[in-house]
């Protein structure tokens, strides 16, 4: 920016400027996980299978939301968030088994302005939009976190199967940590038709100031166990933000 407000932290870096939106808390709210099911593949003649698997799907109103989610009893992901160009979005949640999950929905701060009297520090851009308030629960972003399970490229080829890759980060500087921007890495095969076959996910658990990740295999039905996978190695990627829910 050339002009206007600037804050910084201790360590440099930029936390607040004239014109960068800041998210907020708009909303917060506990789903549960039930039997539901999820795109499976669709095979060269147009035919959609699909598995049974442990879901919630619910909507949301925001401008351009960031889904932070906290479950400390079972892994979960992000299978879908979906604009429904009507100021709502539909998003669709995976655990590994039946769970409560707490959804916190963070969106830009001008979408997320408190009503009513108050006090503190607001900033705005050249145009007059606000883009931090200080009365905002605003999310602080502690860590990214990202990678590929196969060290693959984005490309079309084979892999070894793996039945599982399982990875840990302890966030001591927090009493609370939230995932977000979940990018989930599956892979799937329906060897048998709907409800039969197998696939591989990417999940998160968080517990305190624990993120728990795991890859791993998922049997449907009475299919038989790959060898190998055969699909894009973009496939693979996974990625989160973790997001400190201490005071929300």
């Amino acid at each position: 920016m050339t002009a206007g407000f600037q804050a910084f932290t201790d360590t440099g870096l930029v936390q607040i400027d004239g014109t960068t939106q800041n998210y907020a808390l708009r909303q917060r709210f506990d789903v549960a996980t039930s039997v539901g099911s999820i795109n499976a593949g669709r095979s060269n003649a147009g035919v959609q299978y699909m598995f049974n698997a442990n879901v919630v799907i619910f909507t949301v109103s925001a401008v351009k939301p960031l889904i932070a989610l906290y479950s400390p009893n079972a892994y979960v992901t992000i299978l879908q968030c979906s604009n429904n160009k009507n100021g709502s979005w539909t998003v669709k949640l995976w655990a590994n088994t039946a769970t409560t999950i707490t959804v916190y929905v963070f969106d830009q701060a001008s979408a997320a302005a408190p009503s009513g009297p108050g006090y503190g520090l607001q900033v705005f851009d050249a145009n007059g939009v606000l883009v931090f308030d200080a009365r905002q629960r605003i999310a602080r972003v502690i860590d990214t976190q990202s990678g590929n399970i196969n060290n693959a490229g984005p490309g079309w080829g084979q892999w070894a199967h793996i039945d599982q890759r399982m990875y840990s980060w302890s966030y001591p500087s927090v009493r609370k940590i939230g995932v977000a921007s979940i990018g989930t890495a599956f892979i799937s095969s329906p060897t048998g038709g709907s409800n039969n076959g197998w696939y591989n996910i990417s999940s998160l658990q968080t517990a305190g100031n624990v993120v728990n990740f795991n890859y791993a295999y998922y049997q449907v039905g009475n299919t038989s166990h790959p060898n190998n996978d055969v699909n894009f190695g973009s496939q693979f990627d996974w990625r989160f933000m973790a997001i400190d829910l201490s005071n929300l």
